[in-house]
């Protein structure tokens, strides 16, 4: 599939401690509801927002996140259903009307343009086996694009902004002092961790058999805050992309500090992001 968009085209020493937002219900430190009762974030702008009964219905038949979705379109067309972009796609999502897709005309309609973007985006997804990053990259230019640094801003953008939206989800600050972890949960070969932040880039980690170097890993003591995608996997069983939301305040204390005591997830996420970058 070669995808063509609208917007065409670290290793970092962490550790941290789960985020629980004191002034908000419990539940939200379990990642189980939005502070919103639309749906989406109240982080989004209204050229975005104005948007989400469209976004939030397409989202859930597709197993998407609906601020992933939203994310996708402000990065995409800044909520502009008539966008163009230089090589043809159209709309919200900035879909390319293939031949086995609605036409151009057909794409300006918010309907149709997020429906067929959602389905679209939903498949790269599971095609990537739950790796986001590189499903957004390649949502930007297609799979033999993915190497490249267009693709790849791309997708760390849209990222960036997906994670702060589920942060003001959760009563926090778009630009306080948390990162983000993302990772598949549901196919025990997908053991690459996303991490990123604000002010932070992205670094991703993957537990390779030939490095004795120490990875994160998702905490299994807590619910995640948000899942970015559910699907089913080649043999039913469910996957999920899931997103914490951790403090890094601890971070400078701890660089370099493989060697310490490994705390329990109970206190900190991971002893020292100092793996192996993807």
């Amino acid at each position: 599939m070669n995808e063509e968009t609208c917007s065409k085209t670290l290793a970092v020493a962490l550790s941290a401690a789960i985020i629980v937002a004191p002034y908000v219900y419990p539940v939200l430190v379990q990642g189980d509801q939005h502070l919103s009762d639309s749906g989406l974030s109240p982080y989004w702008r209204p050229v975005v927002s104005r948007w989400e009964s469209i976004v939030v219905r397409y989202a859930e038949r597709r197993g998407l996140d609906p601020d992933l979705v939203a994310s996708v379109i402000w990065k995409e067309s800044r909520g502009d259903a008539t966008a163009v972009g230089p090589t043809g796609a159209v709309g919200l999502m900035c879909v390319k009307p293939f031949p086995w897709r609605p036409s151009a005309e057909e794409l300006r309609n918010p309907w149709t343009n997020v429906a067929a973007g959602t389905a679209t985006l939903a498949q790269i997804i599971r095609d990537g086996r739950g790796d986001v990053f590189y499903a957004l990259a390649a949502y930007n230019g297609g799979w033999d694009q993915v190497h490249l640094g267009v693709t790849r801003r791309y997708a760390a953008d849209v990222l960036d902004n997906y994670v702060r939206a589920v942060a003001v989800g959760e009563g926090l600050s778009a630009d306080g002092d948390w990162m983000a972890l993302l990772s598949v949960e549901g196919l025990p070969d997908q053991s690459t961790i996303t991490v990123l932040g604000p002010g932070r880039e992205v670094a991703r980690y993957t537990d390779r058999p030939w490095s004795r170097a120490a990875v994160p890993s998702a905490p299994e003591d807590h619910a995640p805050h948000a899942t970015a995608i559910r699907f089913r996997g080649e043999h039913g069983r469910e996957v999920r992309v899931n997103v914490w939301l951790i403090e890094s305040d601890q971070a400078s204390n701890l660089v370099g500090g493989a060697s310490a005591p490994r705390p329990s997830y109970s206190q900190v996420l991971g002893q020292g992001f100092d793996g192996v970058p993807d």
